[in-house]
């Protein structure tokens, strides 16, 4: 046995103290306010898990100061996204607008890794498959991603692309060694790995007929012998002059932004370490 209910009761189209007015505005609101309302949810879990910061140059500096013993430490991981920035950028910083994102994990206790990425050795313990671990899962949560999705379906003029296509499946991207030159997710190009970090230009392949972006991303983790903190650096440049503004320069797309690399920080996390990390 069941029950309904008229549209006119639903909508209050009945009544004349409001309520029916009220309701129909909430039903209006509903399919923009509840996905703001997760969003707004999702970013105060995201802020207990990562630590985020931005830049823009001007007027920021374009290279971090490193005066003060106390912010040493977080200057030279702020200058890291210096090796993101191509010489021309850096030769002739007043031509260009640069725009970074830093997201970083809270400090992960190096016992809490998969026990597959721990070498212990007489001078410490080495991480050997972390870096591609990471990177492959953070590549493989990105590309669900609404963003992931369109540009894949973005691929049909490029020279082959089938291969392009392929760059953005679980298998290729769990396969994949972040070797310079390699291509990931369509667009993300090796272009050098030092360490625990891998630098990825954003360079879409030949016949590419969607928009293009100047920017880079630093990716990978740093370590200090006990605690691991992974970071996902995003740098984007264009001319000063007529140059279109890129997304993090605006304050939305920022924030949206922010949000993504976020979760996809949180996402890599996790795969690394099994759910042994609490929230």
């Amino acid at each position: 046995m069941g029950f309904s209910v008229s549209p006119s009761a639903v909508l209050g189209t009945r009544g004349s103290d409001g309520t029916g007015t009220t309701i129909r505005v909430l039903l209006v609101l509903a399919p923009v306010a509840l996905p703001t309302a997760y969003l707004f949810l999702l970013k105060r879990s995201l802020a207990r898990r990562t630590i985020t910061s931005a830049r823009i140059s001007p007027p920021d500096p374009l290279v971090a100061a490193t005066t003060n013993k106390k912010h040493a430490r977080s200057a030279r991981a702020s200058s890291v996204s210096e090796s993101a920035l191509p010489p021309y950028v850096l030769a002739e910083p007043g031509k260009y607008v640069v725009a970074r994102e830093r997201v970083t994990s809270q400090p992960v206790s190096v016992t809490a890794l998969r026990d597959e990425f721990l070498c212990f050795k007489s001078g410490g313990s080495e991480l050997g498959g972390l870096l591609e671990a990471y990177l492959s899962a953070t590549m493989r949560a990105f590309s669900w991603t609404p963003q992931a999705l369109l540009m894949a379906r973005m691929g049909a003029s490029v020279v082959d692309p089938e291969g392009y296509r392929r760059t953005f499946s679980a298998e290729y991207l769990d396969a994949c060694k972040f070797q310079p030159g390699d291509r990931v997710c369509g667009v993300y190009v090796v272009r050098s790995r030092n360490g625990g970090r891998v630098v990825l230009d954003l360079s879409p392949p030949g016949g590419w007929k969607g928009p293009v972006v100047t920017g880079a991303l630093d990716v990978g983790y740093e370590y200090d012998g006990r605690e691991v903190r992974f970071v996902n650096e995003t740098v984007m440049w264009r001319n000063s002059e007529g140059g279109k503004p890129t997304m993090l320069e605006g304050r939305m797309g920022r924030w949206l932004h922010t949000l993504m690399a976020s979760w996809l920080v949180v996402k890599g996390v996790e795969a690394v370490t099994d759910g042994r990390v609490k929230s």
